[in-house]
């Protein structure tokens, strides 16, 4: 649970003795908490100095709103030291950022960005070369649900973990599958490849002559977002899927923008994983599926509807698919940089777990 008294404890210890907690990591990953804003959908973790700044894994850059010169900055960010199961210790240490004042659609409180992807002045790799870690990242993005003991939080290991949930052992060994991250058009981002996408099995048309669809990852936007050749059949393979005599309560209501499927969530029955719907398949061409169940497709938009959390992309969008933030919520994501692999966990409730469930108490 967190417990902010002692890290402040630490921290002021730290402050007076700066040099001596910085060298003291010894090469340990950084951990810091994220929480979701409610009104904006996207991420924040508290990095400069208790500011928040926004997780974006397509991001090549720090980026800060406020900073002394136009060309750019040395800040000072702040994580904790970890040894995979709780903090350590903070740590503080030198950042290079870029100067954007005016960076539209910040939550309230957020002084910039913190771009993760695997570039050479991301917050990724500035951590691996000031820490001496592994350029890899481990992160598990929150719903903004509440848990028993508040908001819900996520949790990111800069460096790769292990990522250690109490009474459960190390998660970043327990990926469900695991495929090569490719290059997709200079972006600086995360991208793999698949074959296809299937609904409960049922594969879904694929446009003529595509080949391999290339899929991303964004924690800056909310739904995934489908290229419009991709977005029709997928759409016609869900609505195949979603009748009877396998989904036999899936009753259509209207349309609740942005989404065009949306269902009466009174007759939807609740599971572990989310409301019992069609699974959606990534078929990744390395041979697994990133599977997509009811806790990761619907979305609930009111208290009697629930809508497939997926939209059409808006025209420029090259990429055949973009996972968003949503159906990447509550499990485990290990995107190793140097090894250019991407790795993910089931969905995490679906094993009696959410990304809240990392122990943010000071270690001893």
């Amino acid at each position: 649970m967190w417990n902010p008294k002692p890290l402040l404890l630490v921290l002021s210890l730290c402050i007076s003795a700066l040099s001596s907690c910085t060298a003291a990591t010894g090469g340990k990953p950084l951990v810091s908490a994220v929480t979701k804003d409610a009104a904006t959908s996207l991420y924040t973790a508290p990095l400069k100095a208790g500011s928040p700044l926004v997780v974006d894994l397509s991001g090549a850059v720090i980026s800060l709103t406020t900073c002394s010169s136009s060309s750019g900055t040395v800040t000072t960010l702040t994580a904790n030291a970890t040894n995979g199961a709780n903090p350590l210790f903070p740590v503080s240490f030198p950042a290079t950022a870029t100067c954007a004042p005016g960076q539209p659609n910040l939550p309230a409180g957020a002084v910039g960005t913190a771009g993760l992807a695997p570039s050479a002045q991301s917050l990724l790799a500035q951590v691996a070369r000031t820490q001496g870690v592994a350029k890899k990242l481990a992160i598990c993005l929150p719903s903004d649900g509440k848990t028993t003991s508040g908001n819900s939080v996520g949790v990111v290991i800069y460096g790769g973990g292990p990522l250690i949930f109490p009474d459960r052992g190390d998660f970043t060994t327990m990926l469900a599958g695991t495929a090569p991250l490719v290059g997709f058009g200079g972006s600086p981002g995360y991208f793999f490849s698949a074959t296809g996408i299937a609904m409960d099995g049922t594969r879904a048309g694929r446009p003529a002559g595509s080949g391999n669809l290339v899929v991303g990852l964004s924690s800056t936007i909310p739904y995934t977002t489908l290229r419009p050749d991709v977005y029709a059949p997928f759409v016609k393979a869900f609505d195949i899927a979603a009748t009877a005599p396998n989904f036999p309560w899936m009753t259509r209501v209207d349309s609740v923008a942005p989404f065009e499927r949306c269902y009466d969530s009174t007759k939807l029955p609740p599971t572990r994983s989310g409301y019992a719907v069609p699974a959606i398949d990534v078929i990744l061409a390395s041979g697994s599926n990133y599977t997509i169940t009811g806790g990761n497709s619907m979305v609930q938009v009111n208290s009697n509807t629930a809508c497939l959390g997926f939209v059409q992309a808006a025209s420029g969008q090259t990429a055949a698919a973009v996972l968003g933030g949503f159906q990447m919520e509550n499990r485990l994501l290990v995107l190793d940089a140097e090894k250019r692999t991407f790795g993910f966990t089931t969905f995490l409730n679906g094993v009696g777990l959410s990304c809240s469930n990392f122990n943010f108490t000071l270690a001893a």
